[in-house]
């Protein structure tokens, strides 16, 4: 089994990790059964694909039997991108979503998306089941924030990291404690806080305080521990 349940009709899957300016990161996949199908094929939902890690036929096959035919793949910010096009190939009748951003990236090249996250583009059709806030205001990199309504999870990419002390070790894991993205509370990181100054703070306040709005009891990280409400 690949596939860790996290709430009900969601899951976690752990991927290898990546090198990040010579950082390894962890990977994390999110998986929710939308309840609906949103084709009209069927009554038996589909599946919902969040920052997809790599991909092997066993985790295809795990996907498609606990939570539904893959319908939607989402990419939440420019930088999380590296194994969307295999997931894009291997279920060509999902609907692939752009973050901002990343379309222009020439990583981006042979990647199909038909639709996109952005201020001017239509409300997902999943918004019933799944909100979004698009997290801007940075001179450098926006990204999307997604909240399952029925279980009130938050589901949060790059802009909170909380590693566990026991996962960091020496000068690099020094430079994580520094930066704040060690322990429980957690941070974003510095340089990403910094590219908010001046102009875009009035912005980010507004996009922490829709997401604070969701009064979530849950949450999931791409990188470090999850969160669940005691």
């Amino acid at each position: 089994m690949i596939m860790n349940e996290f709430a009900k009709n969601i899951w976690t899957v752990d991927g290898p990790c990546v090198n990040f300016f010579g950082f390894p990161y962890p990977t994390r996949m999110v998986v929710v059964h939308l309840l609906q199908s949103y084709d009209g094929d069927n009554n038996n939902g589909c599946a919902w694909i969040w920052s997809p890690v790599s991909l092997s036929d066993e985790l295809a096959r795990e996907v498609e039997e606990k939570a539904g035919p893959v319908k939607f793949i989402v990419s939440p910010n420019k930088i999380h991108h590296i194994f969307l096009k295999s997931w894009a190939d291997r279920f060509p009748n999902a609907t692939v979503y752009a973050s901002p951003g990343l379309e222009k990236r020439r990583v981006a090249e042979g990647i199909k998306f038909n639709a996109r996250f952005g201020m001017d583009e239509p409300k997902p059709p999943f918004s019933d089941e799944i909100d979004t806030v698009i997290l801007s205001g940075s001179s450098v990199m926006d990204e999307v924030e997604f909240f399952h309504k029925a279980t009130k999870t938050a589901i949060v990419c790059d802009f909170i990291q909380r590693f566990p002390e026991e996962s960091v070790t020496g000068w690099k894991g020094m430079l994580m404690k520094l930066d704040g993205l060690v322990g429980e509370d957690g941070s974003t990181p510095r340089e990403w806080r910094f590219s908010f100054w001046p102009f875009g703070k009035e912005e980010l306040k507004r996009c922490r305080d829709a997401m604070l709005d969701w009064k979530a009891e849950r949450m999931i990280v791409a990188h470090g521990s999850c969160a669940c409400q005691d």
